[in-house]
């Protein structure tokens, strides 16, 4: 796995020194993508990492405790029940959804944007791409018990060949609202094109004896590490162990987004509305009366 280990890590150098600029914003998550980018970024050019979350979010607390060892500036945005209302309408406006999962994951994503655009950047970085090509997606650990790494590469390979219109154009649209162009390192055509042909074990691997990693899954007695030649190009590139061993949550729950949201629908009335009305996707009727 060496040479493969060195053969990613040279051609994500170079795709992302290709998405610099002199200046660049970063997605910051203190998750092993986002983080692998800023840090790649970092050594080509001027980089702003935008976080963002609850008081009492994950992503949050890694970003602050990390700071000092990522090298690059850090912007900590916090943000309540009140902030993430205010914006709500404008969001759903831009995405064209009231769809929650969609909305949520919108949220610091439209705060990072709208920072961005504060700090006059023009081009903002994103780690996207990196659980589709790698294996982060919790859903493929039932193919990797299973054995099945037919039924787990066509998985990913289908979830990257439609990440643009399940994600990543959502976020290109916010990040345009403010008039910032969007890239995405993982999904240049000569990295994501070689991360695409490696073996999925690679990938998703199974442990069986001691590990240098801790963010190990465990599913039908095996046990797993997901991205984990990721994690092995991201330790190469000296990224602190804490964020090489994080078991990451998504966006919606990583910030408290979805928390966020849930609480201004309850407040709002709407889990009893939904009730008297024998639904119980008062999150959805919430958001889509602000359409």
């Amino acid at each position: 796995m060496e040479e493969e280990i060195a053969t990613l890590k040279s051609l994500l150098d170079d795709a992302v020194r290709r998405a610099c600029e002199k200046r660049v914003g970063v997605v910051y998550s203190s998750g092993i993508d986002s983080s692998l980018i800023a840090f790649l970024a970092s050594k080509h050019c001027e980089v702003a990492a935008y976080c963002v979350g609850g008081k009492n979010s994950e992503d949050l607390k890694y970003a602050r405790e990390l700071e000092a060892q990522m090298g690059f500036a850090l912007t900590a945005i916090d943000i309540d029940e009140a902030k993430v209302e205010e914006m709500l309408p404008r969001l759903i406006k831009i995405v064209g959804t009231c769809e929650p999962l969609k909305v949520s994951v919108g949220v610091p994503l439209y705060f990072a944007a709208r920072e961005a655009k504060k700090d006059k950047l023009s081009v903002v970085l994103s780690g996207q791409g990196g659980d589709e090509l790698f294996g982060g997606y919790n859903r493929y650990l039932a193919h990797a018990a299973k054995g099945d790494s037919q039924a787990l590469g066509m998985a990913m390979k289908k979830d990257a060949d439609n990440a643009y219109a399940d994600n990543l154009d959502r976020d290109i649209a916010i990040f345009s609202a403010f008039g910032i162009e969007l890239r995405f390192p993982y999904m240049d055509q000569k990295f994501a094109e070689y991360a695409q042909g490696l073996p999925t074990d690679s990938k998703i691997f199974e442990v069986k004896g001691r590990e240098e990693f801790s963010c190990i899954d465990e599913l039908n007695g095996k046990k797993f590490i997901r991205k984990y030649v990721l994690r092995r190009v991201a330790s190469r590139s000296g990224l602190p162990k804490a964020i090489l061993d994080r078991k990451k949550k998504a966006a919606q729950y990583g910030s408290e987004s979805e928390k966020l949201i849930e609480r201004i629908a309850k407040a709002k009335g709407y889990k009893k509305k939904a009730a008297d009305a024998g639904r119980s996707d008062y999150v959805r009727m919430y958001l889509s009366s602000l359409a």
